[in-house]
């Protein structure tokens, strides 16, 4: 099940498929939700952290203030700028560059704006995911706990970094669904596994027969019984 990629693209994911591992969905964010998520007073907050800043630059040039000043207001019209509209930029970019996976082994993600960056989690021993879900569908599943001060963050902005996640993706819910019957699956597969390991470990027996246990080979017409113990 392959979802919000070309078919004719090719996935950085494709390159780190092991053999006979199947990709269950394969997905990338949806590039308005990934760009803009965030808490909103962010927006009024940049845009008078930008004011302030390009007053004082402004003050300070028009004055006759000393040389200092004017530099001293350099960064804080940078950084201004960056959080206006430079952060979106980014995030977008980011967005474009950012290819989520689920196989029938592990879930994967591969994202970063400038340097690559690879994540991939074993499903054997996935913590469990939660699932934030939005009107429209879109939404994010996590994996594990959240970072301190994450819901601070916003799109774009460093230093924000956040437990991993397939973040604001579409039909979030269907994706979820698809995440945990591959989890059962994985489950499933590893107590088989477990079990015919513990049988073979008990078999053949290490003790010998004892009574009312035919060690002939099989197709004895012979039947035999325990002895009632009184």
């Amino acid at each position: 099940m392959l979802s919000n990629i070309s078919r004719g693209a090719v996935s950085p994911i494709d390159a780190r498929l092991m053999a006979g591992e199947r990709v269950l969905w394969r997905g990338q964010p949806d590039r308005r939700a990934y760009t803009f998520r965030g808490p909103w007073y962010l927006i009024p907050f940049s845009i008078m952290w930008a004011g302030f800043a390009f007053v004082w630059e402004g003050v300070a040039l028009t004055s006759g203030a000393p040389p200092l000043f004017a530099v001293w207001g350099v960064p804080f019209c940078a950084v201004g700028v960056y959080f206006v509209a430079g952060r979106f930029w980014v995030a977008a970019r980011e967005a474009e560059r950012t290819t989520y996976a689920i196989t029938d082994r592990r879930v994967m993600i591969q994202s970063g704006a400038f340097a690559p960056r690879y994540i991939e989690l074993s499903l054997g021993s996935l913590p469990s995911p939660q699932l934030e879900e939005r009107a429209d569908g879109t939404g994010t599943i996590s994996f594990g706990g959240a970072y301190p001060f994450q819901t601070w963050g916003a799109a774009g902005w460093p230093g924000t970094g956040r437990s991993p996640a397939f973040v604001a993706i579409r039909e979030a819910g269907r994706v979820f669904r698809v995440l945990e019957e591959a989890r059962s699956g994985a489950a499933g597969r590893s107590r088989s596994a477990w079990t015919s390991a513990a049988v073979a470990s008990r078999w053949p027996p290490s003790t010998p027969p004892t009574a009312g246990w035919c060690a002939r080979a099989s197709g004895c017409s012979r039947r035999c019984h325990r002895p009632r113990t009184r």
